[in-house]
């Protein structure tokens, strides 16, 4: 049974992806240890040599991700028209006195709070339904791409549909419970303190938090990642390809979570040379204009987003590779 990737380019030439998943592949069968990072070099390599599957992801994510822009940038126009800056007081927001900063910031989520809760159940049940469509077929067409999908694929899309509508409640139930963790550190850090708040520990508090937090969800999320690659390759049901990822075997559920932090990783050195990018030209702001600003601003972000999107294609090639290699029937 031949457990390479087919080589889309030229099938019948060999390449270092190839090579690569050979030679893994005998050390798995001879019990060798094997980090699940060793072939991620591989795996970026036949993404890149295969830009047909970085434009279906860039495809389908932008298909949602545009419409969703517009909507809730007029949202929240509609916001601060209903409660300008100026009723609100974020207009006499300043760095420089961070108590009055926390009193007005404070006096303003109170005011916002509803409006944001209205307009937020007003979006998001159809926004995740629509995000659940989009990407389910968007993610079955890339698996057919890679030739990771059986035969009668089609068929089993809607139960890929409902496993990125899980992920998509699982990923904002984890960012309702990290803003509830940083309501209340800044009730204890900020409102609560009789004397000049402690902004400088909170932002602490905020930073490693989040990081906590984001290595916490990509340490788990992994299993409905993995579901819906069972749904297509292994003809599962919905139930059945849950159950059988979560029970997927301490090796292989840990290579998962390893490539998962790996990316992750890398997608904060993403955010990191994107902002770089961005802070470049600040020092010659006074000989540029706003417009060549802002410009650059918005093909920094088209870049980081292609990017994004690319290392999103490599973990999914990687997930599909780990299947194929550790569960080979």
């Amino acid at each position: 049974m031949n457990h390479d990737a087919p080589n889309e380019a030229d099938p019948k030439a060999p390449s270092l992806a190839d090579s690569s998943d050979r030679h893994e592949l005998r050390a798995i069968l001879a019990g060798q240890p094997v980090r699940a990072t060793q072939s991620m070099i591989g795996q970026m390599s036949r993404v890149w040599r295969t830009p047909s599957l970085t434009a279906i992801e860039i495809a389908w994510r932008w298909l949602f991700g545009i419409p969703l822009y517009f909507v809730l940038n007029a949202q929240f126009q509609r916001m601060m028209a209903t409660l300008t800056p100026q009723a609100s007081g974020l207009s006499k927001f300043d760095f420089q006195d961070p108590w009055t900063a926390a009193t007005l910031l404070d006096h303003a989520i109170h005011l916002y709070h509803p409006l944001f809760m209205a307009a937020f159940w007003h979006v998001a049940p159809v926004a995740v339904l629509l995000w659940a469509i989009v990407s389910g077929t968007g993610r079955a067409l890339l698996f057919a791409r890679m030739r990771e999908a059986a035969p009668g694929w089609p068929r089993r899309i809607p139960a890929v549909i409902a496993f990125q509508a899980i992920w998509a409640c699982a990923l904002l139930a984890a960012w309702a419970i990290w803003f509830q963790i940083l309501a209340r550190i800044a009730a204890r850090q900020i409102e609560s303190t009789a004397v000049e708040p402690n902004v400088v520990a909170y932002l602490i508090w905020v930073i490693f938090l989040s990081l906590g937090v984001y290595a916490g969800w990509a340490a788990v999320s992994w299993v409905l990642r993995l579901a819906p690659i069972l749904v297509l390759r292994e003809r599962r049901s919905l139930i059945s390809a849950l159950v059988s990822s979560l029970s997927a075997g301490r090796e292989l559920a840990s290579k998962l979570a390893e490539v998962n932090l790996v990316l992750c990783i890398v997608r904060i050195m993403l955010i990191v040379l994107a902002m770089v990018f961005c802070a470049a030209p600040l020092p010659f702001s006074d000989e540029l204009t706003p417009g060549s600003l802002n410009t650059l601003y918005q093909v920094v972000a088209v870049l980081y987003l292609i990017g994004s999107d690319y290392f999103h294609v490599v973990r999914q090639q990687s997930y599909a590779a780990l299947t194929r290699r550790y569960r080979p029937g």
